[in-house]
């Protein structure tokens, strides 16, 4: 059993404990002096650490490796840190006991309800094409297995275990509010592009340690992953429309909505253009609320800058709460300058 989590660390206290290693740095202070920069992350969060003489002790860990820290946690310019006086890899013959689900971030909601819901939600669509290919795509093992534990993102929004799943069942609530409002919307083929379009990023995240693109995914992409996938269960339904293979796949193609964030072609009829609102407004509003949540001990009436959004935010006055909802438990996000950023993590107002 893992004896602390971030989220116990209070300043002036002695721990020893496991956390997984997310940044590794060298470095040089104004006197001269070398130390080690460490952002030290587990299920409740990330703290950054700092190892004085650290050329003069071996270094057997590298990032994504699970180590065993001893040290003080002291307060820092308002934040906690860990000033460590020994750090190293945790021995080959304690990972069988090391639980993956306590140095990860993860949804506060069950996965497997999660998933649960959708597949249920599913169930009651009228039957057709739609429905018979989402079952299809959903009660694959395979892909449910690594559906219900992927993160949507590496960090921008909705990035710990269970997040694919929490966004999606999100926006598959929102998809109903709207299609009711919207009577003359179709409603499943709405529901199929909400539950088909980050498909992909089962393939194209690797989340077995550390949140980080698959070499398939740097390459790839996780709209072509996406449509492969799909395409290859379109072909096990004999006479599947073309029409609705179109429509679907072009669903999937536009949801970033632009051509300079990465969408090779704009929604073009009028689930498309919603899906592509709907998931850019949820995975915004996470990424704030994920802010709040991070600098909930921050000075002053700003966070710091979300790298999402490209700014600032404006704290919440006391009377309109804290930002802290009960959806995910991604809190901290990575501190500026030491996450491995990709080019598609850096454009401004990005959807993911």
């Amino acid at each position: 059993m893992k004896p602390y989590f971030v989220s116990d660390l209070l300043p002036g206290t002695t721990i020893e404990s496991t956390f997984l290693v997310r940044f590794k740095e060298r470095r040089i202070d104004q006197g001269g002096a070398a130390y080690l920069a460490l952002s030290l992350q587990d299920s409740s969060g990330t703290i950054k650490g700092r190892l004085w003489d650290c050329d003069q002790v071996p270094l057997d860990f590298e990032v994504d490796d699970i180590v065993q820290v001893n040290g003080t946690v002291e307060e820092h310019d308002g934040t906690r840190r860990i000033l460590l006086h020994s750090v190293a890899r945790c021995p080959e013959q304690d990972e069988p006991l090391i639980s993956v689900a306590d140095y990860f971030p993860r949804a506060a909601g069950d996965p497997e309800e999660l998933y649960g819901a959708l597949l249920n939600r599913v169930r009651r669509m009228d039957v057709g094409f739609a429905k018979t290919l989402l079952s299809a795509v959903l009660e694959d093992p395979a892909i449910a297995r690594k559906y219900k534990l992927a993160p949507a993102a590496t960090s921008l929004h909705h990035a710990y275990l269970g997040g694919l799943a929490e966004h999606v069942a999100s926006l598959v609530k929102l998809g109903d509010l709207l299609a009711d409002h919207y009577t003359w919307l179709d409603r499943d083929l709405l529901l199929a592009g909400l539950l088909l379009h980050d498909l992909g990023k089962i393939e194209e995240l690797s989340f077995e340690r550390g949140f980080h693109y698959s070499t398939r995914g740097q390459l790839v992409g996780h709209m072509a992953i996406g449509l492969e996938i799909v395409r290859d269960k379109m072909r096990g339904i004999p006479g599947f429309p073309a029409e609705l293979k179109d429509r679907i796949e072009h669903m999937i193609l536009s949801h970033h909505g632009r051509l300079e964030f990465g969408s090779p072609k704009e929604p073009m009829f009028p689930e498309a253009l919603l899906l592509h609102y709907l998931d850019d407004l949820d995975s915004k509003l996470e990424s704030m609320r994920a802010q709040y949540a991070a600098d909930t001990h921050r000075r002053g009436e700003w966070t710091g800058r979300n790298r999402a959004l490209g700014r600032e935010l404006l704290k919440r006055a006391p009377h309109l709460g804290d930002g802290n909802s009960p959806s995910g438990q991604s809190g901290a996000t990575e501190p500026p300058g030491e996450s491995v950023r990709t080019q598609a993590e850096d454009a401004p107002e990005s959807p993911i």
